[in-house]
């Protein structure tokens, strides 16, 4: 039997260029993102959906479980959201995963199984200063992302909200995780499975980083 699959890519960045760069691969997928960007930016979901050639859906609560009901696979999200944005910082490589769990408890949920990508140089494309990360998180929380990036004044635009020019990004993906089904998944069910997936995270990056501008960098989980 064929299993269902989550795709779960790390890190977000300030623009999530890496899930979006593999073009030749997401019409295989439906691409999760913001709720706000779903529900009430009809012209960025049309755009996404013409010019990446995937299917565009909603992280929502209500959402994610209408898609994993009806058993749609592959499916991508980006877990650590505005806040994994929030600490993108140059130099660094970042994820937010120490209290984003609710992805794991509708996997259990659901049957999915989880897959871990992670794109080495994807911190690298935008400054993002750092700090303030009370106020900054609370303005995540109501849907704002508490970003300042600064791309390269030398960008082929030259305008500096562009990323910047030569950063390689290299993408690497796991083996999937395989989750049990379980309808009722306990506060314990789910601490347990969210372990197996970090470390499975940890051991992405431990591959892919020596080989990349990333090299000697330490996965930093917040």
């Amino acid at each position: 039997k064929k299993r269902k699959l989550l795709y779960c890519h790390h890190p977000h960045g300030i623009i999530s260029s890496g899930a979006m760069g593999n073009c030749e691969h997401l019409h295989l997928f439906r691409l999760i993102g913001g709720p706000f960007l779903y529900h009430w930016s009809p012209l960025f979901r049309m755009g996404a959906e013409s010019l990446l050639g995937c299917r565009f859906g909603s992280a929502s609560s209500r959402d994610l479980h209408g898609y994993m009901r009806k058993g749609e696979t592959p499916l991508m999200l980006v877990p650590g959201g505005f806040h994994e944005a929030t600490i993108t910082y140059p130099g660094h490589e970042r994820v937010y995963l120490k209290s984003r769990k609710g992805f794991v408890k509708y996997a259990l949920r659901h049957g999915y199984d989880l897959v871990p990508v992670y794109c080495c140089g994807e911190a690298d494309l935008f400054a993002n200063p750092q700090g303030g990360w009370g106020w900054r998180f609370w303005l995540n929380n109501l849907g704002i992302p508490a970003v300042l990036p600064f791309g390269s004044l030398l960008s082929f635009t030259g305008l500096p909200l562009f990323p910047r020019r030569g950063v390689e990004l290299v993408t690497a993906v796991g083996p999937p995780v395989q989750m049990p089904h379980i309808q009722s998944p306990t506060a314990k069910d789910v601490e347990e499975h969210h372990a197996r997936y970090v470390q499975a995270v940890q051991r992405l990056y431990d591959r892919l980083a020596p080989q990349t501008a990333s090299k000697g960098r330490k996965l930093e989980i917040w």
